[in-house]
């Protein structure tokens, strides 16, 4: 095995490692409480789903990819080929609009109680359920496209008109229907990152209008502290940039 070959395999390892042991924490805190609490928090059934979705994709890429980095390559027949990349399409999707939904529903919750907002909240809060619901239903539908060209992978070929992905092989498609794909493809996902920096862009607008209507509460012994506002527009910020960089990261690798 080459050094290279080793790097990758131990990243793939590390990288699958750390997301089973984080996204298993979540399932163990919140799903426990999403079926058994009767005071549901919104946020935990959110979470619940998010942590599903995430581990969906570790097992359905991670385990895929550190068995390709062993060398071992004919393991998954064409039914195993169209499963596996169909679930782990899908369960990108739901990640991303799981999120979106999050993002979504912090900006309404720290909104201003009182108008308009009140109701929103209100509707919010009523309609978790059915939101969580409709982004498995969308992303299973979105991706059903995924499994139709997909095939085990084929032991010799010479075909111009095979596209070898190292545990499977698809038929290359025509360009008009690549490009309808894409477009399917792209389209839900820029959606739900515009909806996910939007509400992060909300957030930070919020907290700074309310740092500024409350500055002159604070008294001249904590006036030098950096202000609350402050700690939760740094991590607005830094979770919504960490996210949007390795998304696009992902998306131009998956394109290329």
């Amino acid at each position: 095995m080459m050094f290279g070959d080793l790097i990758l395999m131990l990243l793939f390892f590390v990288q699958t490692g750390i997301g089973v042991l984080g996204n298993t924490f979540l399932l163990s805190s919140y799903a426990s409480t999403s079926w058994t609490d009767h005071a549901l928090r919104p946020i935990h059934l959110i979470l619940t789903n998010m942590a599903v979705a995430n581990f969906l994709v570790l097992v359905s890429k991670g385990i895929p990819q550190m068995i390709l980095t062993w060398g071992v390559t004919h393991v998954l027949g064409t039914i195993g080929c169209k499963f596996v990349y169909y679930i782990h399409r899908m369960a990108r999707g739901l990640s991303l609009c799981t999120t979106s939904l999050l993002s979504s529903f912090q900006a309404v919750t720290i909104s201003p109680r009182a108008g308009r907002w009140m109701g929103l909240k209100e509707r919010a809060w009523k309609n978790i359920r059915s939101s969580c619901f409709l982004c498995w239903i969308s992303n299973l539908l979105i991706n059903i496209f995924i499994p139709i060209n997909l095939e085990s992978l084929q032991p010799v070929h010479n075909s111009t008109n095979i596209q070898d992905y190292g545990l499977c092989s698809s038929k290359t498609p025509e360009t008009p229907s690549a490009t309808k794909c894409t477009i399917l493809m792209t389209f839900p996902d820029g959606v739900f990152m515009g909806a996910m920096i939007g509400a992060s862009v909300y957030m930070v607008l919020f907290l700074h209008r309310h740092h500024r209507r409350v500055r002159h509460i604070h008294t001249l012994k904590n006036a030098h502290r950096f202000s609350p506002e402050g700690r939760a527009t740094q991590t607005i910020l830094l979770l919504a940039s960490t996210f949007t960089f390795f998304y696009f990261t992902n998306s131009v690798l998956t394109f290329y």
